[in-house]
């Protein structure tokens, strides 16, 4: 089990990386509005652009999903350890628990990219002053605030 324990540490501190290595909100967004554009019809909008919001946020939002799952195995591994629990027990009643409720973040199933594009948008807009800050951050923040688990 300790074998386990460090490899996992190490991940949870690449996914604490990650977020302060994504670019700002502000770049983001750029980006972000002319693939909203195109949705909307806008002929004239660049590939480049919609492809680069698209693929950030894609891969932010897979990030967060088993980045959260990563945070809870190395956790419940190293209670296990601390607390001399059943390491398979543990393991068990982890995997029980999905990436929605580890991140607190229940949004629909069946929103897809362009949903979570406009809801990170919004809170920019309801938050200027997040502009600067990793878009990891402020689109968690915003999925977190705007999709609460009951």
């Amino acid at each position: 089990m300790q074998a386990l324990l460090l490899p996992l540490i190490a991940l949870a501190g690449a996914a604490t990386t990650a977020a302060e290595e994504s670019p700002p909100a502000s770049e983001w967004r750029s980006y972000c509005t002319a693939y909203l554009a195109a949705l909307d019809g806008d002929k004239d909008a660049s590939d480049l652009d919609i492809t680069y919001c698209v693929g950030v946020t894609k891969g932010l939002l897979s990030g967060m999903q088993v980045g959260s799952q990563l945070g809870a195995l190395s956790f419940g591994s190293r209670l296990a350890i601390r607390y001399e629990l059943d390491p398979d027990e543990v393991f068990q009643l982890f995997q029980q628990e999905g990436p929605a409720t580890l991140l607190a973040i229940c949004s629909p199933p069946s929103h897809s990219t362009k949903e979570f594009v406009r809801t990170t948008l919004e809170h920019l807009d309801r938050h200027p002053e997040s502009a600067s800050r990793p878009i990891a951050e402020v689109m968690y923040e915003a999925l977190r605030d705007a999709y609460p688990c009951r």
